[in-house]
């Protein structure tokens, strides 16, 4: 009885065997990759028009200080995961933060947090894109990716225009709601005059800059933010990589 049980268990494990074999052989995605890293890239912009200049603090500890209306950090290394900000006027005590949140940041990734609205109810946002994003990008060799980033505290909705002379305005990017952000658009290599333009076609004369997109790689970020007085377009520029 037991060299039966034996032979019985052995034709088993045999079939088992084989079975795993050809279950393998049907498998034709990778492996998942094992992640040697668990941190992100974070930069912080100050978009709160009625705020004095802050400090940002990530868990226990500011991470940028002194950040004017207006500023934005470079990027900076932040671990992964769920993470604690505050916003605390510069120079004080992280107890008298204006703005206090738990975050998910995610590993791998680049991310763009702005923190806009009024100092008496600061709200936030998040982008995110991937480390590899560049890469994708940098084989363009007449155009450029930008995105739009709409805080103005007025609560209207702005794209961006340029100045094409007595043809008047041309819409590079479309209007967003305040709040919103657009994806990554895709525009020819360019210089010239621009606008925060509404969607009625008539751009904000007060928010004029002149600016060069560059290529191939560049990705650019462009934050809209003012309030009930002169707006504003904020430029990030997103190196290649080389």
């Amino acid at each position: 009885m037991q060299q039966k049980l034996l032979r019985k268990a052995g034709l088993l494990g045999m079939v088992l065997l084989l079975s795993g074999v050809v279950l393998t052989g049907c498998i034709d995605e990778p492996n998942p990759p094992v992640l040697d890293r668990i941190t992100s890239e974070v930069r912080f912009v100050h978009a709160v028009p009625d705020a004095p200049a802050v400090d940002i603090w990530v868990d226990n500890e500011p991470v940028v200080t002194n950040v004017s209306y207006k500023a934005a950090s470079g990027y900076l290394t932040v671990n992964s995961g769920t993470r604690f900000f505050r916003v605390v006027p510069a120079g004080q005590d992280s107890s008298n933060a204006v703005f206090r949140r738990q975050v998910s940041v995610r590993s791998l990734t680049k991310m763009t947090v702005a923190f806009f609205n009024t100092v008496s109810d600061v709200a936030l946002l998040m982008t995110q894109e991937r480390f590899t994003y560049a890469d994708e990008t940098s084989t363009l060799t007449d155009s450029c990716d930008v995105k739009l980033i709409n805080l103005n505290s007025r609560g209207e909705a702005f794209g961006v225009s340029k100045d094409v002379g007595a043809s008047g305005y041309e819409e590079i990017i479309m209007p967003v709601q305040a709040g919103l952000l657009s994806a990554y658009n895709r525009i020819p290599v360019q210089s010239g005059d621009f606008y925060a333009s509404r969607e009625n076609g008539t751009v904000d004369l007060d928010s004029q800059f002149p600016f060069t997109f560059e290529a191939p790689g560049y990705r650019y970020t462009f934050i809209i933010v003012g309030d009930s007085g002169q707006l504003e377009v904020l430029r990030l520029q997103d190196e290649p990589v080389m």
